[in-house]
């Protein structure tokens, strides 16, 4: 075999070889090359754009408004709870108030008993029922007003307060009646109550257990108002 037959051997097993080269690179570059997603699109710098715009126009105002808002509803709500403490607050000064009178007619009547063992003039019967009849007045429009200061309240609370409001203030008016026939007492020996007759003697005691009744349905309902005060409070320091 001469040298020119060499050569043209040589040549077509070269161009075989690139041939297969070619086709192995081709290959492997399919096998390689990264699958397009759908979503591609999204990754253009003019879609980066329009997200920002979006974003810096739209969303972000809307959650900054939405973030006011709830701020607003809780500044709202904690001054409304605020108001609503202070109102309970006057409640019961009201209420207590309404108790001290109470208590000065025990006073009134007890003091009476101890001075009607001195045999007192017709003078000192007229004091007792002038100093009664001022302090019936003013208990009425403490009542009244206390009554009145009810609805502060939460509501699911009003019709449980009233019960016990109405207990207390029929307490107070046996007690009220025990004391007014004290001081309308003054030749008798005896009281009627309840369709019974008291010795003088046993009248301090029916005055000290209209006193402990009276007590009694006084200390349920300040329960009553306190719960429900400190209620309010421990929602409003929610809010704070």
């Amino acid at each position: 075999m001469d040298n020119e037959q060499i050569k043209k051997e040589i040549s077509v097993r070269l161009e075989i070889e690139r041939e297969v080269r070619k086709q192995l690179q081709n290959i492997e570059n399919r096998n390689t090359e990264p699958v397009k997603s759908r979503w591609q699109w999204l990754e253009s710098k003019l879609m980066l754009l329009v997200i920002g715009a979006l974003l810096s126009g739209i969303l972000v105002p809307t959650f900054q408004f939405t973030q006011e808002k709830i701020k607003w509803h809780r500044q709202n709500r904690y001054d409304s709870l605020e108001r609503q403490l202070t109102s309970m607050r006057g409640s019961l000064k009201q209420f207590i108030a309404v108790h001290g009178l109470s208590a000065e007619l025990y006073n009134l009547g007890s003091g009476a008993l101890k001075s009607q063992s001195a045999a007192p003039n017709q003078v000192q019967f007229e004091d007792w029922q002038k100093e009664f009849n001022l302090l019936r007045k003013r208990r009425i429009g403490k009542n009244a007003t206390f009554a009145a200061t009810v609805f502060f309240f939460p509501k699911g609370s009003r019709e449980q307060i009233r019960k016990a409001w109405n207990a207390l203030l029929l307490s107070v008016q046996k007690l009220e009646a025990l004391v007014e026939k004290i001081l309308n007492n003054d030749s008798k020996n005896f009281i009627e109550v309840n369709g019974q007759q008291l010795t003088m003697n046993k009248i301090p005691i029916q005055l000290d257990v209209s006193l402990s009744e009276m007590n009694k349905t006084y200390n349920h309902v300040l329960k009553i108002l306190r719960q429900q005060f400190q209620e309010v409070e421990n929602e409003s320091s929610k809010f704070r």
